[in-house]
């Protein structure tokens, strides 16, 4: 079907992109999911992920995102910040 795969991801690089890539997919239609299922997703970036790797995560994985799951607590959503206006932002040339 794809002959070249075995050639494409000797590279540990390309290995190493693809799978971040079709992780970070999953991790979209992991959070569809949990919402369908009536739960809040908060998918979080920008911890530790060294550290949570090596707490969690067999050797050799490596932590994209935290997720906390659960249902909001009451009044947990504020309104809605402002937006700027789209002439406010955008100019045409």
């Amino acid at each position: 079907m794809f002959p070249q795969a075995g050639e494409l991801f000797a590279d540990d690089d390309v290995r190493r992109e693809s799978a971040a890539f079709n992780a970070t997919l999953q991790i979209g239609y992991f959070i569809i999911g949990v919402r369908a299922a009536g739960l809040s997703a908060g998918p979080m970036s920008g911890f530790d992920a060294d550290a949570v790797s090596r707490e969690f995560l067999p050797e050799g994985h490596r932590a994209l995102c935290v997720m906390n799951i659960g249902w909001p607590a009451e009044h947990a959503w504020s309104g809605r910040l402002p937006r700027l206006r789209p002439e406010q932002v955008f100019t045409t040339v």
